[in-house]
């Protein structure tokens, strides 16, 4: 099989060198590229066989590439993930958008990229890649911007301003998972949500969906958080002590 590699990111060069330390080499240039392809897209051409879409600045339109693919009857595989220098050393946290699952040839590639063969996520359809980073990226932000206190923390936390600054970011990721819902005609609410976000991720058909309805039925406990938040806003201000 053939790996072709087209476009000039940073991170396309950290997943090219990746793969040559795994024994894969992906040639880069315009030769063996169908003509069809447009220049300014950036991935993985496997020949005769699909299209790996790397999107470094998460923006490009997923759908238009996607109906391009079918009308020349080339699958569509969205990879997305936290492209960092350091994963041409220690591999790369990949998330999968591909309807239906890669072929062999793509999955050998995925295996090369990732930490070790098989630790990467088909997330559900194309798309269903992107939206999974951004509800990590987003927990991850909250877990970071408000860490827990501990004996070492001299400064007592502004809880009042975690709890508004938290909750800001979650109707945030509210409106997000609505709207992926909503496009792919998919229905929100799911008495199982819960248990179906339980299975472990590799055998789920669509985890993004699965982790979009479990953040909408969580949503259901807003009237617990507007309580406290009421409460933190009758009391006096819990400022930072001097």
């Amino acid at each position: 099989m053939t790996y072709i590699a087209q476009g000039s990111a940073p991170q396309l060069h950290w997943l090219q060198q990746r793969l040559a330390s795994r024994g894969l080499s992906a040639s880069a240039g315009a030769s063996g590229l169908p003509s069809w392809l447009p220049r300014d897209w950036q991935g993985f051409y496997l020949s005769s066989c699909c299209w790996i879409n790397i999107d470094p600045l998460h923006q490009a339109s997923l759908s238009s590439r996607l109906r391009l693919c079918h009308e020349q009857g080339i699958p569509f595989l969205e990879l997305d993930g936290a492209w960092q220098p350091l994963g041409t050393d220690f591999g790369f946290m990949l998330l999968l958008g591909a309807e239906p699952a890669p072929p062999p040839t793509a999955v050998a590639l995925l295996d090369a990229l990732a930490p070790l063969p098989a630790a990467w996520l088909r997330c559900g359809p194309a798309g269903s890649a992107r939206y999974t980073r951004q509800v990590w990226e987003a927990l991850l932000f909250m877990l970071r911007r408000h860490a827990p206190p501990s004996p070492a923390t001299q400064i007592t936390p502004d809880w009042k301003t975690a709890l508004r600054e938290q909750w800001q970011l979650w109707e945030q990721l509210v409106r997000l998972s609505q709207r992926y819902l909503t496009e792919r005609n998919l229905t929100a609410d799911s008495a199982t949500a819960r248990q179906d976000f339980a299975e472990p991720p590799r055998l789920q058909d669509h985890y993004a969906a699965s982790l979009a309805r479990l953040i909408l039925q969580a949503n259901g406990c807003q009237q617990a958080w507007g309580q406290l938040w009421s409460d933190f806003a009758t009391q006096s201000p819990l400022g930072p002590k001097n």
